[in-house]
């Protein structure tokens, strides 16, 4: 997959926190955005990850042009975020945190079998042990973090 941002711009009032911002990452990349505090790192990720909307500019995924208004927009387009500030519920689980907002029902009642065994897998992937059943608030700091 490729990212490419184009000319994105992003102001809250009279501060400009990203002008023009141009950035192209291929497939095996790996980036650093660096910066001083308030230099406008975060506004730029949370614009990719659809927690913000650019005021101006265009984002692309292996060449298309798309649309990123919400993180389920980016998810669709395989994008996601590891936040620089933890954002989960120390009172839920591992599987109870990651599908927040992305819910699945069966008449109405939360099930959450389905993505226990696609977190298992996934974590099997990458060797990574985690246990979907997991309170949050029981992990260590490095395994929320993952």
């Amino acid at each position: 997959m490729s990212l490419e941002l184009k000319g994105i711009t992003k102001k809250f009032g009279a501060l400009v926190a990203n002008d023009q911002i141009n950035l192209k990452v291929e497939k095996g990349e790996i980036h650093a955005i660096l910066g001083e505090n308030g230099a406008g790192k975060s506004t730029l990720m949370n614009i990719v990850y659809g927690l913000l909307e650019a005021d101006s500019g265009s984002i692309f995924v292996d060449g298309k042009q798309v649309d990123i208004k919400e993180p389920s927009d980016a998810l669709n387009c395989g994008i996601g975020m590891v936040h620089q500030h933890f954002m989960l519920v120390p009172v839920f689980t591992v599987a109870e945190n990651i599908v927040l907002g992305h819910e699945q029902t069966k008449r109405g009642i939360l099930t959450l079998d389905d993505a226990k065994v696609k977190i298992a897998s996934i974590a099997k992937e990458f060797k990574f042990d985690i246990n979907p059943d997991a309170l949050i608030e029981d992990l260590s700091v490095g395994i929320q973090q993952r």
